[in-house]
């Protein structure tokens, strides 16, 4: 089992969160249930399941296997309509469907939803044809050839049940195949197509795959097809994977002039981003605000992303407050959670104070600063000289989570018998789920309830996504774990906010870069540290042991530490992308710590998106938790954290 879990339930608490049909006595034949659900002995674990809720979820693992007749299907979906996987669940049963000699229930199995398959799409438009419903079969055709992932087998099926239908939409699917880089879709697609497609389609597909002969493909296209979108990204793409920047700039440029010309302005997107920070270090920030700014997006992270950029570089490098402000309320329009608002909003105050509007810019970082659990939110509040938020340290208690109505729920009692039984990830799964049908107290409750039952790692993922819905969880959100113990070689504070992003106090998590336990720890820097603090290395215990991996994580810490100060720009970018690349960008970008750099610059001059926003989680972690492990606010003081 994944997520196994070694000592670090407290029984007591779990005795206390069972209600309804979930007994103490159910463990041990819960964990039989699960190692024959895993061998997918069905039968087996069926007859050994407890009682009704663990026999769903002997089904619900089976009918997501694909392992049902159509009937299981129905009855499930009619039974646990509120159960967590549902989509994947109703995918899985149309091979069920397909098998069915009812066109009734194939009809029925649909409603209200289309086809996910191929495979339930050809059996849908043949139960419409045998209903005599020639028109809505025939809808359904060209709806699954348009959208859907095919087999050889089911193109032919739908080509033979509907073909007048399907070729109307042969150029569309060709279309939709090449930007999403189904190239073996469609090369069975080719022969279907008039020549000055093909020649398309043949020039795309070279790009992809950087084959020999690309140019004399490109210049193969007709001029009917030579301004296709869909080409004019390929070559963008081409050019960008290259390096070579300075001449993907002008296609890109060329083909921003409107959303039509981008053909699909999400897929340009993440490369757009890309471009702009390298014009910007080229220090060509008029170029940069145009690549940037063009991007015909309007919602969506993509859309945060680059109208923050064009506002940052309005303001910061081309000295236009007016035209960042327009940008920053863009951002402050298109996003919800605390993160972004925080960031749009001090941004706005950034852009009315350089504008000389003195009181505009105070309203803004004040808005700003209601969000002190996000990094733009404490900038706010550190403008304004405010201490941090008290209800973030002594949060209101819920009503007795015990009491709640979602403990009665069969979603809780399935989770509840996959932690007892030793599968954390499955319990993770339904709480999780669970929590997308609560309301904040509801949200509060269940957080307080991974809490009571020693589950940070849950706690923490049930406090992220109620901040995801702008509900603020103080004790979920940051809970202070025993998984990172006092006595480390780095301020405890520091080595919680660096675990809870890391593994978000998660102790077997395993990366697929094989870093490993609380504070991802790679096998090879785990090693070193362990010679260095005199401890034997084992790799077992890296996520055996969450407080071995705590002090050979907190070791590592403090080696950068050592090398960069407390700067937690320097040392948080360090630790996530390797101390060579905070040296690099301190000759780049300048030394953070001294005055006459700007530190906030800086972070967001950093290159990669994942240790940017690193550097801003860490920071928002050390803050909150040396409050929390205070007891008291105090003043915030983000500056001073980032510098050392």
């Amino acid at each position: 089992m994944t997520g196994t879990i070694t000592g670090l339930l407290a029984p007591f608490a779990l005795a206390l969160a069972l209600a309804g049909p979930v007994q103490a006595d159910d463990t041990q034949a819960m964990r039989q249930v699960l190692a024959r659900i895993a061998a997918k002995d069905w039968a087996g674990a069926t007859a050994i399941a407890p009682h009704e809720v663990a026999r769903d979820l002997v089904a619900w693992n089976k009918l997501r296997a694909g392992d049902g007749l159509l009937g299981d299907y129905e009855s499930f979906l009619q039974r646990r309509p509120d159960w967590p996987g549902l989509p994947y669940l109703r995918q899985k049963g149309e091979a069920a469907v397909a098998r069915s000699t009812s066109p009734e229930r194939v009809v029925a199995y649909f409603a209200g939803t289309a086809p996910q398959t191929g495979e339930g799409a050809v059996a849908l438009v043949r139960a419409l044809q045998a209903l005599g419903r020639a028109d809505q079969a025939e809808d359904r055709a060209m709806q699954a050839w348009s959208d859907l992932t095919l087999t050889a087998e089911q193109e032919a099926a739908l080509l033979s049940l509907a073909p007048k239908s399907v070729a109307l939409v042969h150029e569309l699917r060709m279309d939709r195949l090449l930007w999403q880089g189904r190239r073996v879709e469609a090369e069975r697609m080719m022969s279907r197509l008039p020549a000055d497609w093909q020649a398309l389609a043949k020039a795309r597909l070279a790009l992809q795959t950087g084959a020999n002969g690309v140019n004399t493909l490109i210049n193969a296209v007709p001029n009917v097809r030579a301004a296709d979108p869909g080409l004019a990204f390929e070559r963008f793409i081409w050019r960008m994977k290259r390096d070579m920047y300075d001449e993907a700039l002008p296609l890109i440029l060329e083909r921003s002039a409107s959303a039509a010309s981008l053909g699909d302005p999400q897929a340009w997107a993440q490369r757009r981003a890309i471009l702009t920070r390298w014009l910007m270090r080229q220090n060509r920030p008029a170029e940069a605000y145009r690549v940037a700014s063009a991007h015909h997006l309007t919602s969506g992270g993509g859309y945060a992303d680059l109208e923050f950029l064009s506002g940052f570089i309005a303001l910061r490098r081309l000295n236009d407050p007016a035209r960042a402000l327009e940008h920053f309320r863009h951002l402050e329009a298109g996003v919800a959670t605390p993160i972004s608002l925080s960031r749009a909003l001090y941004w706005q105050g950034r852009a009315q104070e350089a504008a000389g509007a003195r009181d505009a810019a105070q309203r803004a970082y004040q808005a700003a600063a209601r969000h002190q659990t996000a990094y733009y939110g404490l900038l706010a509040a550190e403008k304004l000289g405010l201490q941090l938020d008290a209800s973030l340290i002594n949060a209101p208690r819920p009503a007795d989570w015990r009491q709640a109505a979602w403990t009665r729920s069969s979603v809780h009692q399935a989770a509840l018998l996959a932690l007892r039984a030793g599968d954390r990830n499955l319990a993770k799964r339904f709480w999780l789920h669970l929590a997308e049908s609560l309301d904040a107290t509801g949200l509060d409750q269940l957080g307080d309830m991974a809490l009571a039952l020693n589950e940070p790692h849950i706690a923490v993922l049930v406090g992220k996504h109620a901040a995801e819905r702008s509900v603020i969880l103080p004790r979920a959100y940051y809970p202070v774990t025993d998984l990172v113990p006092d006595g480390l070689a780095v301020s405890r504070a520091f080595a919680l906010s660096i675990a809870r992003r890391e593994s978000e106090f998660e102790p077997a998590a395993r990366s697929t870069a094989d870093a490993r336990g609380l504070m991802q720890l790679l096998p090879g820097t785990a090693k070193m540290m362990a010679t260095k603090v005199s401890l034997p290395f084992d790799a077992g215990r890296l996520t055996r042991d969450p407080g071995y991996n705590a002090t050979l994580g907190s070791a590592y810490l403090k080696q950068l530490v050592d090398e960069f100060g407390p700067s937690i720009a320097l040392v948080a970018s360090g630790y996530n992308a390797g101390p060579g690349r905070p040296r690099r960008w301190m000759t780049e970008y300048g030394d953070p710590r001294s005055p006459d750099v700007d530190v906030i610059d800086w972070v967001e001059s950093i290159p990669f998106t994942e240790t940017r926003t690193y550097v801003m989680r860490v920071v928002e972690g050390v803050i909150l938790y040396r409050a929390k492990l205070r007891g008291s606010p105090g003043p915030v003081k983000v500056t001073a954290e980032l510098k050392g």
